[in-house]
Parts: C-alpha cells; structure tokens; sequence
C-alpha cells in the first residue's frame, strides 16, 4: 500500500518527459481518496482535535491531584522570638464533593496566642472537608471532569463530521473531472469523425462526385467539432485546477497544478450500495447528543447553586507526627476538630437567573436539533426522489441513443447512395452527440446522487 501510495505521489510531483511527449498516468477514486486523507491539511487539523481533547481531560484530572503547601510564619524583634508556625499541609480533592487533609503544626515563642499553643512535639491533624448543601450533587470539578469526557466523545465525531464534509466536496471535484473528461474525448471523437469526412468530401469535389456546397458544409461542421472540444478541454482544464487543492503532497506542500499530467480512471466510479443507512448515524446530528449532555451537566452545576452552602469540617487532632497514634472512639472525642459553615443569600436572584439561562440553553438546543433533524429528513427523501427520476431518465436516454445512432448509420448509408445529403447527415450526428453528453451528465448525476446520500447518512468515513 505504502509503495503504490509512492507511487502516486511521484506522479503528482512530476510531469515525466518521454520521447518528447507528456506521460500520461491515471488517479483512480482510490488513489486519489488515500492521498486527500493521508496529506490534506484538514485532515491534519482534525486529527489535532484528539491532542486537544487529551490536553483538556488533563487539565480536568489537575483539579483532583493532591496539593502540597507550606505555610511558615516567624516574628523576632529586639531579641525577643515572638512566635514560629510551622505547618506543611497536603489536600486531596475526592469525588462527591469531599475534601481529605492533613498537616502537621508547630509552634513556639514568647508571644503565642493560647488558642495557637501547640504540644511541644507538634500536632497533627486529618480531617474531611463535606459539602452537604451546595456542591452535594455536582460541584465544579465534576463537572468540568464529565464535560471533558463528554469533549473526547464529541471530538471524535467531530473528526468524522469533517472528514464526511471533506470526502463529500472532493468527491463532487473528482466526479465533475471525470464527467469532463468523458466529455472531451466524446468531441475528440467526433473532431476525428469530422476530419475525416471533410476529407473525403474534398476528395468527392475533385473527382466530380460531390457539389462544391458539401465542402462548406463539411468545414462549417469541422470548425464547430473544434470549437466544441476547445470548450470541453477548457472545463477538463478547470475542473483539474479544482481537483488539485485536495491534493496535497508530505510536509504540508500542495500539489503544482501546472505539473499535473493526470486523467480520472475511465471506468465508473463503484458505488457501493447501503440500505441500513439513516441519518441518525449523521455525524452533525449525533454532535448535538453530546451538547445536550454537556448543556445538562451545566443545569445540574446552576441548580446546586440554589442550595444554601454548608461546610462540615471534621478532623481528629493528636500529639506528634502520627494523628492516628492511640486511635479509639473516647479519643476521638475529646481530640477533634469540627467546623461547619451555613451561608445563603436570602433571594437566590443570581442562582435562580443562571438556572433560567441553562435551561434555555437546553431548550433552544433540542429545537435546533429537531430543524436539523428534519431538514436531513427532507434532504434524504428529496435525494431518494432523484434517485429513482435519474434512474428512470439513464433509461430513456439509452434507449434514446440506440435509436439516434440507428438513424445515423441509416443516413450515412442514404448519403453513400446519394439519397441524403450532408446537412442531414450532420444533423443526425448533432443530435447523436448531443444525447451521448446528456448519457454522461446523467450518469454523473447518478453517482453525485449516491455521494450525497453517503454524505447526508454520515456514510463516507468507514
């Protein structure tokens, strides 16, 4: 795979010169799709959203790692030490909204307040910090966790809703390229039948077989045969231009366009059918599962705020580095430390606003989810319709094509025999050339049909 992808890459860096002449090398869909997902610069960019989503979770794992401080405070003055704390503290933020810590104090000097008189070997301390009130059900660092994982999930279907869009425009570019390409060879055919026949018309006047009128009419035919193939060789030329800004070549340089010397593969594109698909695999609508889960996560973090905070702080204290040295229940009792804080604001105005504002955030999120659900709805129905109505025309224009190339050849044998004339003989081959164009749009109508149905049914990234 490695060494055909080479090989394509050379083909796209280089035009190789041969005996004078251009070599000509053919991009299948294949190729083509492997080097747009191997180099295209969004694709590099979508796989950046990975490393983004990695160093998010990061930063939501950094709010639950344990922290280390170091508190120390000394007064000296006129010789006289006042007073020395010394307390190194490590804290562990867990889960439900539950603080562990722990330190170890000490103090001396001259001038100790006596709430701040410590044994002489030190106290150390463990404890809880609860939020029993606010912060009970979901607090800050929860949430910020759960949206980080939620991040990762979207970022992942984020990847496939670019690459989806991605695959879908430069389909539709290598798709008209081929169409073009068809196109032309179809006027190089006739230009070729043309030349033909105007030669032999000439050669018809000089031995007397044809009047002079049927060389006009065969040049007049020549010269719009050439007009037509300058005009489907400029469209082939501009749709190449349009295929080369998907095509990228390694360390982020794009292709030349003025280099290329490439044609589409001259069979079909295989278009693989997918009767389970539905647009609940659409990676844009799968995108608002995720913004609904984060938005919840956001109206359950306002709701708590509509609680009142309370704080309990328990610890249990003892003499020495060891807090858990003699542990037993009476001691526990008479060595402790608890706290607890009670605080609300007396309205709820602030909390009672915000909550207001997420759940309208959720409410307009879901309401444009439904537009986008329907509008993939209609944009699937629609394309099944065209589906069957292309279907139905690919039909009638063959058989349409048959039946003009039928009387063509009728015409050319009434001509031979002189019972025709070259302006009927012309006509007929218009009117062929016309059909078998229309044969070749509606064919490429069929297969943009088929990739915009992949595309709407989130089908183009397997």
């Amino acid at each position: 795979m490695k060494n055909k992808l080479f090989a394509v890459l050379l083909t796209l860096n280089f035009a190789i010169p041969a005996f004078g002449q251009t070599v000509v090398d053919t991009l299948s869909w294949g190729q083509f799709k492997e080097v747009l997902m191997t180099y295209h610069p969004i694709v590099a960019r979508a796989n950046l959203n990975n490393s983004l989503a990695k160093a998010r979770l990061l930063q939501a794992w950094g709010n639950f790692e344990p922290k280390l401080s170091y508190n120390y405070d000394q007064k000296r003055f006129g010789g006289t030490n006042y007073y020395r704390f010394s307390t190194p503290e490590v804290k562990l933020p867990l889960w439900y909204g539950v603080e562990l810590k722990g330190n170890f104090s000490e103090a001396e000097g001259a001038y100790l307040n006596p709430e701040n008189k410590l044994p002489q070997e030190g106290l150390s301390f463990v404890g809880l910090n609860i939020s029993l009130g606010k912060g009970l059900l979901m607090d800050k660092r929860r949430a910020v966790m759960k949206q980080a994982r939620i991040f990762t999930e979207a970022t992942t279907n984020e990847q496939l809703r670019i690459l989806n869009d991605l695959v879908f425009e430069a389909g539709e570019a290598y798709l008209n390229w081929q169409n073009q390409y068809r196109i032309s060879q179809v006027f190089e055919q006739a230009l070729a039948l043309s030349t033909v026949r105007y030669q032999a018309v000439k050669e018809g006047l000089s031995g007397g077989d044809r009047p002079a009128i049927d060389t006009v009419e065969a040049l007049t035919q020549l010269q719009q045969r050439e007009v037509q193939l300058l005009e489907a060789r400029l469209e082939l030329q501009n749709s190449l231009y349009e295929i080369s800004s998907f095509l990228w070549l390694p360390e982020n340089q794009p292709v030349d366009p003025q280099k290329l010397s490439i044609v589409p593969q001259r069979v079909a594109v295989i278009l693989p059918g997918n009767p389970d698909a539905s647009i609940n695999n659409n990676p844009k609508l799968i995108s608002y599962g995720f913004k609904l889960r984060d938005l919840e996560i956001e109206r359950r973090l306002k709701a708590e705020n509509l609680r009142p905070t309370i704080d309990l702080q328990l610890g249990i204290l003892n003499s020495g580095s060891n807090a858990f040295r003699n542990l037993n229940v009476p001691y526990g009792q008479n060595n402790n430390k608890i706290g607890i804080q009670v605080a609300f604001p007396l309205t709820f105005a602030t909390a009672r606003g915000e909550l207001a504002e997420a759940r309208i955030k959720l409410r307009d999120t879901r309401l444009e989810e439904s537009l986008v659900r329907n509008d993939l709805n209609v944009k699937l129905n629609q394309n099944n319709a065209e589906k069957e109505t292309l279907r139905s025309q690919l039909v009638l224009i063959r058989q349409s094509l048959e039946a003009n190339q039928k009387l063509l050849e009728g015409e050319e044998l009434r001509f031979k025999f002189g019972d025709s004339s070259l302006f009927l003989v012309n006509a007929r081959e218009s009117k062929l050339l016309e059909i078998q164009e229309k044969l070749i749009e509606t064919e490429n109508k069929i297969r943009k049909n088929w990739l915009k149905g992949e595309w709407i049914v989130g089908g183009l990234i397997k």
